[in-house]
């Protein structure tokens, strides 16, 4: 049996949902609450260092890292595996999930601690915050959060996320646009590795202030139409809870739309 110690809105575990979705595996669902810091209890910190989700326990072993566990279920379940047989398509695989690991996942915190949950979190005792942002284990992270919680979207780690998400849009709908998927001819892991980033995107509203990119839309209304989609993802994410991250001020909405201008204007220009 299959453990699964996640949390519902959480893009790393929705990348593993989606895994288990796609490959029909049953599992125990064991939500953790990330807002009231459930993450840094003690019996899950032994389960997980890091104090993140997700977390898999399988046959009494302990798996960590949302994309070493895709690759890990993948190889456990079966045929019909998301790992491309031809050695192009894997590497191409790889490299997106590569990117997400390493260039997109911190950008997303921020993003999403700048927008979403921000005006419920700054609405707390100063030292209820100080506490609970003293518990993020990295020191870098923890530094993004804090600043990102005084200033949103005016934080200088906000306009860094935005040229790094802009880049990934134009990649996305660049490769999309010679094939239907990420790495080869059928969805793969890379596909459900990128998933959850873009929707975070659309349920922050902010792909409608990034321009017309119809090759990357198309791909999410496939993606959306799969079946997985709803176990892994549809029936995790409350409607209230995407109308509240959509639930920008109009002021500061503008401020984002002039600072992505801003910014692709520098992407073009470096290019």
């Amino acid at each position: 049996m299959i453990t699964l110690f996640h949390n519902s809105v959480s893009t790393c575990s929705q990348k593993v949902r989606w895994v288990l979705a796609e490959k029909g595996l049953e599992y125990e669902s064991r939500e953790i609450n990330l807002l009231t810091g459930e993450q840094h209890a003690g019996w899950y910190s032994k389960l997980n260092p890091d104090h993140v989700v997700p977390t898999i326990v399988h046959d009494d072993q302990t798996f960590r890292e949302s994309s070493l566990i895709m690759l890990y279920l993948d190889e456990v379940s079966g045929p019909d595996q998301l790992v491309p047989t031809a050695p192009a398509d894997a590497y191409r695989m790889r490299f997106w999930m590569h990117l997400i690991d390493h260039r997109i996942h911190s950008e997303t915190s921020v993003v999403t601690f700048a927008l979403g949950p921000r005006r419920l979190i700054n609405a707390q005792p100063e030292q209820a915050r100080e506490a609970a942002i003293n518990q993020i284990v990295d020191e870098a992270a923890r530094a993004r959060r804090r600043s990102v919680l005084q200033y949103g979207a005016a934080a200088p780690e906000f306009k860094s996320a935005m040229l790094h998400f802009l880049k990934l849009i134009a990649d996305l709908e660049g490769s999309l646009q010679h094939s239907d998927w990420l790495a080869g001819s059928e969805p793969t892991l890379a596909d459900g590795a990128v998933l959850p980033y873009v929707l975070r995107l659309q349920h922050l509203d902010l792909m409608s202030l990034m321009g017309e990119h119809p090759a990357l839309m198309h791909w999410l209304s496939r993606m959306v139409e799969r079946a997985s989609f709803e176990r892994a993802i549809g029936c995790w994410i409350p409607q209230d809870r995407i109308a509240f991250m959509k639930n920008i001020d109009l002021g500061e909405r503008e401020t984002i739309r002039g600072l992505i201008q801003e910014v692709a204007s520098q992407t073009e220009n470096m290019a």
